[in-house]
């Protein structure tokens, strides 16, 4: 039987489903060495200004986050920022970043900050959006 769902993906259904495919790759790719990647701006209270969210595995780091609140951009936070995660991912041994952005977003941040775009998905949002891959090599 087939279901659909809202479920998180937190749910027990999908932690069934995620940890399958961590053993598969685990067999397949000889090992996986996940480890979560944090960066956090903090302001001098402690208020989480922004920061970047991603991991790393095999020799790769993924960016999935990268935010800076409003009374910070522009002063170069999400530079550092980005060149922070960068040194952790090569002390980590990391060989290759990947993120991807919409074009409402950091396209032009990353591509100046050495990414290279490799797809672009259009039609999204009935054709009003685009979704950018990027990648660099580290």
């Amino acid at each position: 039987t087939l279901t659909r769902s809202s479920d998180p993906l937190t749910s027990p259904d999908a932690e069934v489903i995620r940890g399958h495919l961590i053993r598969f790759n685990d067999q397949e790719s000889g090992g996986i060495d996940f480890r979560p990647l944090q960066v956090i701006l903090h302001d001098p209270d402690g208020k989480t200004c922004g920061g970047l969210l991603g991991w790393t595995v095999w020799s790769w780091l993924h960016i999935e986050s990268l935010w800076i609140d409003s009374e910070n951009r522009g002063q170069g936070w999400g530079t550092r920022i980005l060149t922070e995660a960068e040194a952790e991912a090569k002390d980590r041994d990391c060989e290759i970043c990947d993120v991807d952005t919409f074009n409402f977003q950091a396209l032009e941040f990353y591509q100046k900050a050495g990414y290279e775009l490799f797809g672009t998905l259009s039609g999204i949002g009935k054709g009003t959006l685009e979704r950018y891959n990027l990648r660099k090599l580290l």
